[in-house]
Protein backbone atom coordinates (compact mmCIF):
# COMPACT_ATOMS: atom_id res chain seq x y z
CA UNK A 1 0.00 0.00 0.00
CA UNK A 2 1.50 2.83 -0.78
CA UNK A 3 1.00 6.65 0.97
CA UNK A 4 1.73 8.89 -2.00
CA UNK A 5 -0.66 11.86 -1.87
CA UNK A 6 -3.34 12.06 -4.58
CA UNK A 7 -3.91 15.51 -6.35
CA UNK A 8 -6.97 16.05 -9.09
CA UNK A 9 -6.17 19.15 -11.06
CA UNK A 10 -9.30 20.42 -12.58
CA UNK A 11 -8.38 22.93 -15.65
CA UNK A 12 -9.05 23.04 -19.20
CA UNK A 13 -5.56 24.66 -20.50
CA UNK A 14 -3.62 21.15 -21.30
CA UNK A 15 -0.56 22.67 -20.95
CA UNK A 16 -1.37 23.90 -17.26
CA UNK A 17 -2.19 20.20 -16.68
CA UNK A 18 0.74 18.89 -18.09
CA UNK A 19 3.23 21.53 -16.34
CA UNK A 20 1.57 20.80 -12.98
CA UNK A 21 1.43 16.99 -13.32
CA UNK A 22 4.93 17.39 -13.64
CA UNK A 23 6.16 19.48 -10.83
CA UNK A 24 3.33 17.64 -8.89
CA UNK A 25 5.25 13.97 -9.73
CA UNK A 26 8.64 15.60 -9.17
CA UNK A 27 7.98 16.16 -6.01
CA UNK A 28 6.43 12.83 -4.99
CA UNK A 29 2.51 13.50 -5.44
CA UNK A 30 0.16 11.15 -7.90
CA UNK A 31 -1.44 13.49 -9.89
CA UNK A 32 -4.61 13.40 -12.02
CA UNK A 33 -5.99 15.55 -14.92
CA UNK A 34 -9.26 16.75 -15.34
CA UNK A 35 -10.52 19.50 -18.14
CA UNK A 36 -13.72 19.93 -16.95
CA UNK A 37 -16.20 20.33 -13.93
CA UNK A 38 -18.54 16.98 -14.68
CA UNK A 39 -15.31 15.52 -15.19
CA UNK A 40 -13.71 16.01 -12.31
CA UNK A 41 -16.87 15.14 -10.40
CA UNK A 42 -16.58 12.05 -11.43
CA UNK A 43 -13.19 11.67 -10.62
CA UNK A 44 -14.02 12.79 -6.97
CA UNK A 45 -16.73 10.13 -6.97
CA UNK A 46 -14.08 7.19 -7.87
CA UNK A 47 -11.91 8.45 -5.18
CA UNK A 48 -10.53 10.61 -2.53
CA UNK A 49 -7.76 13.09 -3.28
CA UNK A 50 -5.55 14.75 -0.56
CA UNK A 51 -5.68 18.12 -2.60
CA UNK A 52 -7.72 19.54 -5.54
CA UNK A 53 -6.27 22.44 -7.84
CA UNK A 54 -9.19 23.73 -9.13
CA UNK A 55 -9.53 26.37 -11.89
CA UNK A 56 -11.95 29.21 -11.53
CA UNK A 57 -12.59 29.26 -15.20
CA UNK A 58 -13.96 26.14 -17.17
CA UNK A 59 -15.94 25.34 -20.21
CA UNK A 60 -18.86 24.18 -18.19
CA UNK A 61 -18.87 26.56 -15.36
CA UNK A 62 -17.37 28.41 -13.19
CA UNK A 63 -15.08 26.17 -10.41
CA UNK A 64 -17.07 27.65 -7.23
CA UNK A 65 -19.66 25.11 -8.67
CA UNK A 66 -16.90 22.30 -7.87
CA UNK A 67 -15.51 23.98 -4.66
CA UNK A 68 -18.93 23.88 -3.44
CA UNK A 69 -19.95 20.04 -4.15
CA UNK A 70 -16.26 19.41 -2.90
CA UNK A 71 -17.06 20.92 0.74
CA UNK A 72 -20.91 19.66 1.04
CA UNK A 73 -19.93 16.02 0.30
CA UNK A 74 -17.30 14.20 3.03
CA UNK A 75 -14.18 15.02 1.06
CA UNK A 76 -11.08 15.63 2.96
CA UNK A 77 -9.41 17.32 -0.10
CA UNK A 78 -7.64 20.64 0.29
CA UNK A 79 -8.83 23.01 -2.62
CA UNK A 80 -6.36 25.24 -4.10
CA UNK A 81 -7.90 27.75 -6.29
CA UNK A 82 -5.85 28.79 -9.59
CA UNK A 83 -6.93 31.65 -12.01
CA UNK A 84 -5.59 34.34 -14.76
CA UNK A 85 -8.30 36.33 -12.49
CA UNK A 86 -6.34 36.93 -9.78
CA UNK A 87 -8.22 40.34 -7.87
CA UNK A 88 -9.51 41.04 -4.34
CA UNK A 89 -12.80 39.74 -5.24
CA UNK A 90 -11.91 36.60 -6.54
CA UNK A 91 -10.02 35.66 -3.70
CA UNK A 92 -12.40 36.99 -1.17
CA UNK A 93 -14.85 34.56 -2.71
CA UNK A 94 -12.56 31.63 -3.08
CA UNK A 95 -11.93 32.23 0.85
CA UNK A 96 -15.85 32.55 1.69
CA UNK A 97 -16.90 29.73 -0.42
CA UNK A 98 -14.17 27.59 1.40
CA UNK A 99 -11.05 27.31 -1.32
CA UNK A 100 -8.04 26.91 1.35
CA UNK A 101 -5.73 28.39 -0.92
CA UNK A 102 -5.54 30.62 -4.00
CA UNK A 103 -2.79 30.82 -6.75
CA UNK A 104 -2.91 33.55 -9.85
CA UNK A 105 -1.58 32.66 -13.27
CA UNK A 106 1.41 32.36 -14.22
CA UNK A 107 2.64 30.02 -11.26
CA UNK A 108 5.67 28.79 -10.79
CA UNK A 109 7.30 25.89 -8.83
CA UNK A 110 7.68 28.06 -5.47
CA UNK A 111 4.30 29.18 -5.49
CA UNK A 112 3.20 25.40 -6.23
CA UNK A 113 5.69 24.11 -2.86
CA UNK A 114 4.11 27.07 -1.05
CA UNK A 115 0.61 26.13 -1.79
CA UNK A 116 1.45 22.41 -0.75
CA UNK A 117 3.30 23.60 2.22
CA UNK A 118 0.58 26.05 3.72
CA UNK A 119 -2.25 23.49 3.28
CA UNK A 120 -0.11 20.79 4.54
CA UNK A 121 -0.05 18.54 1.90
Amino acid sequence: MTNTKKVLIVDDEADICLLLSGLLKQMGYQPTCANFLEEGRERLAQQAYDAVFLDLSLPDGVGFELLSHIRKTESKAKVIMISAFDGIAERKRASQEGADYFIGKPFNRKTIEQALQYIQV
